[in-house]
């Protein structure tokens, strides 16, 4: 039982893990078209934190014998080609916010997966990843005003 429990703990971190770091380097991409300073700083704070997120979800991998899980190349490059095409005729604040919601959207919808998934993993580790579940759900509520 303790196996599938670590099995099940590492789903949702690698989840944790794979979506902050995606949206580490796609909230970086969407900064550097933002011209709004004030969701300048939502957006810097929040990558922030996605890159603590990330770092975090990799040291309890590492330390539970588990590797870290990227997500592929090819989405990686997909998420990148998106931003580039949708900032590229289209800078305004509603714009950026709308990427930053729908890119959240995705990362919350997997992470919501793999909690929903797991329910032997850790209690520390399911409460955690709902903990960020409620603060990625909050960053979506404060983007909506500048739709």
């Amino acid at each position: 039982m303790a196996n599938f429990k670590n099995k099940q703990s590492a789903e949702i971190l690698n989840s944790v893990y794979r979506n902050a770091q995606m949206a580490y380097e796609a909230s970086a991409d969407v900064l550097k078209h933002c011209k709004n300073n004030t969701l300048r700083r939502e957006i810097s704070a929040q990558n922030a934190r996605y890159k603590s997120v990330a770092g975090q979800a990799r040291q309890e991998l590492a330390r539970r014998g588990e590797a870290a899980r990227d997500a592929s190349p090819y989405v990686k490059t997909m998420a990148k080609m998106g931003i580039a095409m949708k900032t590229a005729a289209n800078q305004s604040s509603a714009n950026l916010a709308r990427i930053m919601l729908q890119g959240t959207t995705m990362g919350i919808i997997d992470m919501q997966h793999a909690v929903n998934r797991s329910h032997a993993a850790d209690s520390r580790v399911r409460e955690s990843a709902e903990r960020l579940l409620e603060r990625e759900q909050s960053f979506c509520e404060s983007l909506k005003r500048y739709l």
